[in-house]
């Protein structure tokens, strides 16, 4: 699993977000509690509806705190500006960086898949150990703790034979 290094200037994200804590488990529940009711809500149509971003694609970022065990987990689009956006929205500008961009491994989203969820759940996951437990170590890349990493979603990861989804690490060059 080979990433692309790619400079990434600054972008703008809006969106819904929570507030967790990340110093235990309990920050992966209240994620993936957030995606249910990010569906329930209708809030990524509304999005897209309200916002008309430049492109699809939905990012899902920790956005770190005063506090280092208190994050903002904000489930947003990309847009050129805050303009029309709402006060119930999160509003994140992300600076400019370098990125190590990884592709998960695809996943048979399909009808047919009865784990599909629970599949791509476990190659996200599986990404994200790689990339720290194995790929930092052999790469010669190291993780550039100033910027933000995020997850993107595009429509690759929608219900397909072959679902990817993008993990964007910033890495110092």
């Amino acid at each position: 699993m080979e990433p692309i290094i790619v400079k990434k200037e600054k972008f703008k994200v809006a969106g819904y977000s929570i507030d967790t804590n990340i110093s235990g488990a309990e920050h992966t529940s209240d994620v993936a509690a957030f995606w249910s009711e990010f569906d329930t809500n209708g809030w990524e149509n509304k999005l897209y509806k309200q916002l008309n971003p430049p492109k699809h694609g939905e990012v899902g970022m920790i956005v770190p705190s005063g506090n280092r065990e208190l994050v903002k987990y904000i489930l947003g689009v990309i847009v050129d500006d805050f303009s029309k956006t709402t006060k119930d929205m999160t509003l994140i500008e992300v600076p400019e960086a370098i990125y190590a961009v990884f592709t998960t491994p695809p996943v048979d989203y399909s009808e047919d898949n009865e784990n599909a969820e629970e599949d791509f759940v476990k190659s996200i996951k599986g990404t994200w150990k790689y990339i720290f437990n194995e790929w930092f170590t052999n790469s010669g890349y190291e993780y550039n703790d100033s910027k933000m990493d995020f997850e993107f979603y595009d429509e690759r990861c929608h219900f397909r034979k072959d679902t990817v989804m993008e993990i964007y690490v910033p890495v110092k060059s």
